[in-house]
C-alpha cells in the first residue's frame, strides 16, 4: 500500500487522456480517487475544515450540489472526446495557475482524411458532403499547409458548445435554424504547421463515418457551412456581432439539473464512444500534421479548411495533445518536460501513480510556497490611530479617509482572466 507522505499536495500535474471520454469527466474521476487516497489526506483534511469554517461564517452562503466538487480543481483547456495527450490539472492552489496553461502554446498531431466532410467536422459525425480527392498529392497538401502559418482568424466548429446570441452553436445545427449572419472569429497563431507522413489510398486504416446524414440532415449542415464561409469574408469589416447574454435562471438550469444525477449517470453523459465506422479503411489520401498552436485554436476547423483548401473536404480522423507548457507525453520525455500521468497509471492503483503525483506536486510546491501568515497584521496589532475618524475634505462630516469609492471606480482597475486583455 501507498505510504502517506504527511505533506500537503497541491500544484499542477498532467494526465495523459484516453479516447472517448470528456475532460470533466476525467476532472471526476481523479476528485473521487484522490478522495479514497492517502497522497491526498491532508490536503483533504484542510478542505474539510476550510469549508467548515465558511459555512460557520456565510451561513446563508449556497451549498453544494454535488458530491463531485470535493476538492478544489480544474484543468488547463478542454481536449474532444475523440482527441488523447495532455490534460492540464490544477488541484488546490494549483487551480489559481490554470490561465496560464490556457493561454499558453500546444502542441498537437492530427490526422486529416481527405474527401469527405462530417456535421462535426471529425469521424464522430454523421458524413454530409463527398468530394473527389484524385488531385490530392503530397506535393499539393505542404503548398497549402503554408497558408496555415502564422496569424490568422479562425470559425469554430459549427458543431461547438461557443454561444453565438445567446444560443449554443451545435444548437443550431440540431434545431435546423439559420446561422447568424456573423460569427465570432478567433485570433489565432499557427507557429508550427509540419506534414509527418502523407498517406496514398490503400497506405492507411483510417476509416469513414458508417452513418450517413439525411437529406434533411445534409440540407441543414449545407446552410451551416455556407453561414460560416460568409462570415470569412466579412471579417475584415468592423461590424461586430451581438451577444445578448442568455437569462442566468436558463444559463444554469442545465448544470443544476446535472448535478442532481448519481455518478454512473454522469458518466454516461460524459463517455463519447466513436461510432460505428465502415468495415474497409478509406479510400483517400490522408496526412499526420504537427500543429503548435495558440489558445483557442480548433483542430477539427483546421482540418476542415484544410480539405477546403485543396478543393476537397477534411474531416480530423485522430487527434494527439502532445505537449502543453511543460508538460507532455512524448517518450523519451524530451528535456526540460514533465512526463504526463497516463490513464494506466491512475487504473493500476496508488501504488502505481502516488509516487508519480508526489514527486510533480513537491515541485511545484518548493516553487510555490504558500503565503506566509506570520507578519500578517490583525485588529489586535493595529494602533489606536488606526482607527481614528478623519474629517473629509470633501465636505462636512466625519469619515473614514476621503472620498467613498464607487463601483465605476473599483471597476476601472478590476482585473481578472475573464478579461479580454488578460
Amino acid at each position: 500500500m501507498a505510504q502517506p507522505s504527511g505533506k500537503l499536495l497541491e500544484g499542477v500535474f498532467a494526465v495523459s487522456k484516453p479516447p472517448s471520454v470528456s475532460s470533466a469527466q476525467v476532472l471526476r474521476e481523479l476528485q473521487h480517487k484522490f478522495a479514497e487516497s492517502k497522497t491526498f489526506a491532508p490536503l483533504l483534511e484542510q478542505t474539510k475544515r476550510a469549508r467548515e469554517e465558511q459555512d460557520r461564517h456565510q451561513p446563508k452562503r449556497r451549498k453544494r450540489t454535488s458530491d463531485d466538487q470535493i476538492f478544489k480543481m480544474g484543468h488547463g483547456g478542454t481536449l474532444d472526446p475523440l482527441a488523447t495527450g495532455v490534460l492540464i490539472v490544477g488541484i488546490g492552489r494549483g487551480s489559481k495557475s490554470l490561465p496560464d496553461f490556457l493561454g499558453c502554446k500546444k502542441t498537437y498531431e492530427t490526422v486529416v482524411l481527405f474527401g469527405k466532410s462530417t456535421d462535426t467536422y471529425d469521424i464522430m459525425g454523421k458524413v454530409v458532403a463527398a468530394a473527389s480527392t484524385e488531385h490530392i498529392t503530397r506535393e499539393v497538401v505542404e503548398d497549402k499547409l503554408a497558408q496555415f502559418r502564422g496569424k490568422m482568424k479562425q470559425i469554430p466548429p459549427i458543431y461547438s458548445a461557443i454561444k453565438v446570441q445567446g444560443m449554443k452553436l451545435y444548437e443550431y445545427a440540431r434545431s435546423g435554424k439559420e446561422l447568424p449572419r456573423q460569427l465570432e472569429s478567433r485570433d489565432i497563431e499557427i507557429s508550427e504547421c509540419t506534414l509527418l507522413d502523407y498517406y496514398d489510398p490503400g497506405e492507411h486504416g483510417y476509416r469513414w463515418p458508417a452513418e450517413q446524414a439525411t437529406d434533411e440532415e445534409k440540407a441543414v449542415a449545407q446552410k451551416l457551412i455556407a453561414g460560416a464561409e460568409s462570415t470569412k469574408k466579412l471579417l475584415g469589416q468592423d461590424a461586430a456581432p451581438t451577444r445578448p447574454r442568455t437569462p442566468p435562471s436558463e444559463r444554469y438550469k442545465e448544470f443544476r439539473e446535472s448535478n442532481n444525477l448519481p455518478p454512473d449517470k454522469k458518466a454516461a453523459m460524459h463517455t463519447h464512444d466513436i461510432g460505428t465506422l465502415e468495415a474497409q479503411p478509406a479510400n483517400a489520401p490522408a496526412a499526420r500534421i504537427r500543429l503548435t498552436v495558440s489558445s483557442g485554436f480548433y483542430v477539427r476547423s483546421f482540418a476542415y479548411d484544410l480539405g477546403t483548401a485543396c478543393d476537397s473536404y477534411g474531416t480530423m480522423a485522430a487527434l494527439v495533445r502532445s505537449k502543453q507548457g511543460h508538460f507532455t507525453n512524448i517518450e523519451p520525455i524530451p528535456e526540460g518536460f514533465v512526463p504526463a500521468i497516463t490513464w494506466e497509471d491512475l487504473g493500476a492503483g496508488e501504488d502505481t501513480w502516488g509516487p508519480k503525483i508526489t514527486k510533480v506536486l513537491e515541485d511545484w510546491v518548493e516553487t510555490h510556497p504558500p503565503p506566509s501568515t506570520q507578519n500578517r497584521i490583525d485588529d489586535r496589532d493595529r494602533s489606536e490611530s488606526d482607527y481614528r475618524y478623519k474629517r473629509s475634505n470633501h465636505g462636512g462630516g466625519w469619515r473614514g479617509g476621503g472620498r467613498k469609492r464607487s463601483w465605476n471606480d473599483a471597476r476601472q482597475t478590476r482585473r481578472n482572466s475573464s478579461s479580454p486583455e488578460c
